[in-house]
């Protein structure tokens, strides 16, 4: 069996693209989306995510940011109504 270690990739300097279009559904809904990755420090990256449905632009400091943005969109055009920590949990802290 061959192995494909020393085979170069499609992306001969593996590097991320700066830009990228996507498309989040649920439910029967989309939202579209422009990102764009500026820096990779820290193993993460950092950039801004465009909204391409209402224009509206932010930028992140993650991947787990960027995809919280992207869930907050989704749910705020769907009014999703999401689940939250009871007051007496926080209150406890």
């Amino acid at each position: 069996m061959k192995s494909n270690v020393n085979k170069p990739s499609g992306n001969p300097t593996n590097k991320l693209p700066s830009s990228s279009m996507g498309s989040v559904g649920r439910a029967n809904s989309t939202a579209n989306f422009l990102i764009s990755i500026q820096h990779t420090e820290n193993h993460s990256w950092q950039g801004s995510i465009q909204w391409l449905d209402t224009g509206e632009r932010i930028h992140f400091r993650s991947e787990l940011e960027m995809m919280s943005l992207m869930d907050q969109a989704v749910k705020r055009q769907k009014h999703i109504e999401t689940r939250e920590w009871p007051e007496t949990l926080a209150a406890a802290k």
